[in-house]
């Protein structure tokens, strides 16, 4: 059974970050991060089968507490891809951000999605860039 809640320890994220494919963060930054999410979710198997409780996916909102959000670090473990933990972390995601605009006010959300899964955030009403309306996004890492 999967339950969801809001704590993950940085071995924990970064033991996600590298089953995804994604690089190890260096723990005192990940800490930090971590601490100033506006939102986390994390899903959580507490199979009795296994006899221990294991996070399997997450996901994490920054923002600037005024209008302006980002959804980053969207993740589920391989072996729980395409059984609904993704959407449901979204779904979470969503819940919370409506509660900020519930009395009218606008928020623009961001995210970045990897490559292939467009179409699993356009099913959240995302839009892809660039379209007529607006350019492509754009990164930069430094130290990468």
């Amino acid at each position: 059974m999967l339950i969801y809640n809001s704590q993950i320890s940085v071995k924990e994220y970064n033991r996600i970050r590298l089953a995804v494919g994604w690089k190890e963060l260096d723990e005192e930054q990940a800490r930090i991060g971590l601490e100033n999410s506006a939102y986390l979710t994390v899903a959580w198997d507490d199979s009795e089968s296994r006899g221990e409780t294991k996070p399997v996916g997450m996901a994490r909102v920054i923002s600037d507490g005024g209008y302006m959000a980002l959804i980053v670090d969207v993740m589920v473990l391989p072996e729980y891809q395409g059984k609904g933990v993704g959407r449901r972390l979204m779904e979470n995601i969503t819940e919370w951000l409506n509660q900020l605009t519930k009395d009218g006010r606008c928020v623009m959300v961001n995210l970045m999605a990897t490559p292939g899964n467009e179409s699993f955030y356009e099913k959240f009403g995302f839009v892809a860039r660039p379209n007529d309306h607006m350019g492509a996004g754009m990164v930069r890492w430094i130290n990468d």
